[in-house]
């Protein structure tokens, strides 16, 4: 009994020494690998969107997704000088062949797919794994509800990609992620384009009808002047009157270009 004892002791001790070390070394291991996967995924950013030097997580709400697929988040790329070129969408889809299958896809600001990336699967070597080679470069320059075509299934249907042989669930798979990626993309387009120049409009009006008002009084004034020193009969006012127009389309124009 005693034996038994001190070998249970033994053991508890032995225990809490190994999970008081594994604990210590994941305290210092697990913000090394935090950031080296972020290191990962903004290269990922880049490689799907050239030209593209910053992101941004988008706040747009997004439509709800198909069944089985969950996106992630839609990153806007910005050029150096905060131009935005495209959009970054991550979306997994879970009816892969061997489960989950994580893919990224980069759309121009058109709409227009720049380039796919799976990141994450568990497909069958040889078969669905297929995903990750040059397979994917089909996609490049389709749009969204993007068809898979096996046997000539998709018909005449330019907006498709060719099923790789004998994995057709992983390619409906990364075809199911690609076109509710992009159609969160476009949605973000969408909001993103309709505010933008009516928020330039609106700070430009007041601007130019405050320049063109305040040039119109300036005008008056002076016809006003030139009108009490000559003794103006009322006929003397329009020629002023017609400067005054001329003045002001030639500046209305210059203002336009």
């Amino acid at each position: 009994m005693k034996e038994i004892l001190t070998l249970t002791i033994k053991l508890l001790l032995i225990t809490a020494i190994v999970a008081a070390l594994l604990g210590g070394i994941n305290m210092v291991t697990e913000p090394i690998i935090a950031e080296n996967n972020e290191a990962t995924f903004q290269a990922n950013l880049k490689e799907l969107l050239p030209g593209a030097e910053n992101f941004e997580l988008d706040g747009t709400k997004l439509p709800e997704p198909e069944a089985g697929v969950k996106v992630n988040g839609v990153y806007c790329g910005m050029a150096a000088d905060g131009t935005p070129v495209g959009y970054v969408t991550e979306a997994v889809c879970s009816e892969g062949y061997g489960g989950d299958v994580v893919v990224m896809t980069g759309v121009d600001a058109e709409g227009k797919i720049t380039k796919v990336k799976v990141t994450e699967m568990e497909e069958t070597p040889g078969l669905g794994a297929k995903c990750q080679t040059d397979w994917i470069d089909q996609y490049i320059g389709l749009t969204e509800n993007i068809a898979v075509d096996k046997n000539g299934s998709a018909g005449n249907n330019p907006n498709k990609i060719e099923a790789i042989s004998g994995a057709t669930i992983t390619s409906r798979a990364v075809t199911k992620a690609v076109n509710n990626s992009v159609s969160a993309a476009m949605t973000v387009i969408a909001d993103n384009g309709g505010g933008a120049p009516a928020a330039e409009i609106d700070g430009e009006a007041p601007a130019e009808g405050e320049a063109v008002e305040g040039e119109a009084t300036a005008d008056t004034e002076a016809a006003e002047g030139e009108a009490a020193e000559e003794g103006a009969a009322p006929e003397q006012e329009e020629a002023p009157a017609d400067e005054t127009a001329e003045i002001d389309a030639a500046e209305t124009e210059g203002g336009a270009e």
